[in-house]
């Protein structure tokens, strides 16, 4: 049982250290937009647009991109949104968005040495959602995580308990396949309940990303009926067709999860 529970926290950690690696793409957009003297900017990440970098609230250059966003109703940024307040005022110092991003200098605040206020209103910005609970992403980009990690756990500890003849192992292979399994109906569900939530079509790379990954939950579950009972009695040819089976659910699963990445991050 010991080696059980270090595998699902090695599980764990690798999860939540996948989920923290991830950024979005508007600063991509914005380097790519301003590529002359913008290396002090790129270091400041998120900051650009947001308080700081842990402070995720929108300064007034980000507040002003949001409005644009909102009036162009999209929430993907793109060059032209930004062109649009590059003539703007974040702040009354005499200097336009887009003066201060050639200079170097970040939109978000006034010069340095100035006291200038804000241009900024609250009348100006369309006023944020009151936050619920569970986000419209219905945590699926968290919970998807957990049939992957644990389908190649289970499937390497099964391969291992199977060449030691080691019964634990297989033991622990066999409950990472049947928790695997089982979190898919977790995963397909939260991710359809984004999709209705958030409005996105069942068609492109979103439905194929939902087709795949309900195929990847078939081939598990099929494993599942082909382990019951059987562990590490299985036979020559039923272990063949066991390995096939899983060999091209790890790939179902791996092309699902590029294509869920592309769809948020871009390709």
């Amino acid at each position: 049982m010991k080696k059980v529970w270090i595998a699902y926290i090695l599980i764990t950690v690798l999860s939540v250290q996948n989920m923290a690696v991830a950024k979005p793409e508007y600063l991509d957009v914005f380097t790519s937009v301003y590529k002359t003297n913008t290396e002090k900017l790129a270091d400041r990440s998120c900051a650009n647009c947001h308080v700081s970098v842990s402070e995720y609230g929108l300064n007034p250059y980000g507040k002003q991109i949001a409005h644009e966003l909102v009036t162009a109703n999209t929430r993907t940024l793109t060059a032209d949104i930004l062109h649009r307040v590059e003539t703007m005022f974040a702040f009354q110092d005499g200097t336009t968005n887009l003066e201060k991003i050639t200079g170097g200098l970040p939109p978000g605040e006034a010069k340095p040495g100035s006291t200038a206020k804000t241009t900024i209103t609250e009348s100006a910005v369309s006023p944020a959602p009151p936050k619920s609970v569970i986000p419209k992403n219905v945590f699926h980009p968290a919970i998807v995580h957990f049939p992957i990690a644990l389908f190649i756990a289970g499937l390497f500890l099964d391969f291992i308990g199977w060449r030691k003849k080691q019964h634990t192992m297989l033991m622990a292979g066999w409950y990472n396949l049947v928790f695997a399994a089982v979190s898919t109906v977790g995963s397909i569900g939260s991710g359809l309940l984004a999709m209705f939530n958030m409005h996105l079509p069942f068609k492109g790379l979103i439905f194929t990303h939902l087709i795949l990954a309900s195929i990847a939950s078939v081939l598990m579950w099929m494993l599942v009926a082909l382990r019951i009972h059987r562990h590490e009695k299985m036979d020559t040819s039923l272990r063949v067709v066991y390995y096939v089976l899983a060999f091209a659910t790890v790939i179902l699963i791996s092309y699902s999860a590029h294509l869920g990445g592309a769809f948020v991050y871009g390709e």
